[in-house]
């Protein structure tokens, strides 16, 4: 055996690798529960309110925890919008509350915003990851899709709701999960945002890790077979913005151009040619901005694709899988979001 093959082996075979396969049975409850405990003794941020939804009668419905953010000074003003975001692996709830910056940005414009930690989960996956590439959490009525959607009533039996401006934002597996929200709940999600996500019903060879060095994205159509499938009657475009960095080394670009293409493949918007495109650059970081139009010309598909940081939240607050010196996309989000309320 040649060097190069013995140290692939050696590679393989170090024991982060095995310590990681003997937890794995176990990280759907001991870790779920350790950082249950963890998220619960930290400090509620002003304006926060902590909930807890319980475990519903459909399958795979689990106990989980949330924090609603209300805007400050604006509580007699009637329906407002509301703002879904999820976590991404390793993360929680109130670590992406931390980086995004959301809070601010509802403070000033008057929207609520949901911040769901998945708490607990089963399966073979890193700690906190949102299930999108698993069958069973992605199809309305049954397990993660359906638990954040419920979590979505629940926000609204509590507190006045616009119906009309419900949106989803997540990153890595919480944008994979924002897309199989938009995709199950099309008639219900106004519109939403994924930053470094996938398509929905991908597969986790999508995913770059130690065991999966070379990414492999389901074709175009079968992704638009497995959209058209869920949505069924309730088909609609849901115009969705999608934010990747072409340096992502843990989601490929190429599941967000895969994205991108299904989504117009989909709902009739050719994503070969960009009705407007803007460009510049914020500190190291190089950005491109392409709106997409179906033929009615409405803005269905826009990209915001950056180049220099890696995988993590873009413009937002310094900390972990967050790259500050980049555009502002908590911005661009909700820009995108106001003009696209359901019809």
């Amino acid at each position: 055996m040649s060097t190069q093959s013995w140290q692939k082996v050696r590679d393989f075979f170090r024991w982060s690798n095995l310590a990681r396969l003997a937890r794995a049975p176990f990280q759907g409850g001991l870790q779920a529960a350790w950082a249950a405990w963890r998220e619960r003794r930290r400090e509620t941020l002003p304006n926060d309110v902590a909930h807890s939804f319980r475990a519903q009668n459909y399958a795979g419905s689990r106990t989980r925890r949330y924090l609603v953010h209300v805007p400050g000074g604006r509580a007699g003003e009637g329906p407002r919008p509301l703002v879904v975001v999820l976590h991404g692996c390793r993360q929680d709830n109130r670590d992406i509350e931390k980086i995004s910056g959301f809070n601010q940005l509802a403070d000033r414009h008057g929207f609520l915003v949901v911040y769901p930690f998945i708490t607990s989960y089963r399966g073979l996956r890193n700690r906190n990851c949102w299930g999108w590439w698993f069958d069973r959490e992605i199809h309305r009525g049954a397990g993660e899709v359906e638990d954040l959607w419920q979590i979505v009533e629940a926000v609204k039996r509590d507190y006045q709701v616009d119906e009309r401006r419900i949106h989803v934002t997540g990153l890595s597996s919480g944008a994979g999960m924002a897309v199989a929200m938009m995709v199950a709940h099309a008639d219900r999600i106004a519109s939403g945002a994924v930053v470094a996500g996938l398509p929905y019903a991908e597969k986790a060879d999508a995913v770059r890790h130690d065991f999966n060095l070379t990414p492999r994205n389901r074709p175009v159509v079968a992704v638009v077979g497995a959209m058209k499938a869920e949505m069924g009657e309730r088909f609609r475009a849901v115009p969705i913005q999608i934010v990747h960095s072409v340096d992502d080394d843990k989601v490929d670009i190429k599941s967000a151009e895969v994205l991108r293409d299904s989504w117009g493949h989909c709902f009739g918007v050719d994503t070969r040619f960009p009705h407007k495109t803007r460009d510049g650059s914020v500190g190291q970081t190089d950005w491109e901005h392409n709106q997409f139009r179906d033929e009615a010309g409405n803005a269905v598909v826009e990209t915001l694709f950056l180049a220099g940081p890696g995988h993590g939240w873009y413009g937002g607050n310094p900390g972990a899988f967050s790259f500050p010196d980049a555009p502002d996309i908590k911005k661009e989000m909700w820009q995108f979001f106001k003009s696209q309320p359901l019809p």
